[in-house]
């Protein structure tokens, strides 16, 4: 169930976003689209982001010159189900390649273990147990469930993580 916060939070965004003219849309997703999304990969979308995507689906249109991202909006309806699983792989993956080779450690993930191979692996289990951030846009994700409230793209660390993934 939808709260009223989320989808008039979510509405208003898809509203929005049309209203610049820059992107493209399709029919917003429906009931049972989501429910097979959400069974499929695993996860259950925010209020704001279902509200956005049953307004409006963004749909990818060629990309310009100069353009870093060709297809910048998941395709939930009929992308391909590998290429969306590795998109909604890259945070952890980002973390953990940030863990591996950057020395990155979430305090709140203790002492961090003196062997590389320990800290890896540490950082994997703890990262199974995070909610699952949801792609929106490029790499501004969002997470699973009404976690937060009011504006919740996540640009900061995914910005840091994946950084070296563009």
């Amino acid at each position: 169930m939808i709260s009223n916060e989320g989808a008039r939070l979510g509405a208003e965004a898809a509203r929005r976003l049309a209203q610049t003219g820059l992107y493209e849309f399709e029919s917003g997703l429906s009931d049972a689209e989501f429910a097979r999304i959400e069974r499929e990969y695993g996860f259950e979308f925010a209020d704001d982001h279902r509200a956005f995507l049953a307004v409006g689906l963004p749909v990818n249109v060629p990309p310009e010159e100069g353009q870093t991202w060709s297809k910048p909006w998941p395709d939930w309806r009929s992308g391909d189900p590998d290429e969306l699983r590795d998109q909604l792989g890259w945070p952890v993956e980002g973390v953990l390649l940030s863990v591996e080779y950057n020395g990155f450690w979430h305090e709140g993930w203790g002492e961090r273990p003196a062997d590389g191979a320990a800290a890896l692996t540490t950082a994997r289990h703890r990262l199974a147990k995070a909610p699952t951030l949801v792609p929106v846009y490029a790499h501004r994700y969002l997470p699973e469930l009404p976690l937060l409230a009011g504006p919740r793209l996540t640009p900061g660390l995914m910005d840091r993580a994946l950084g070296m993934l563009r």
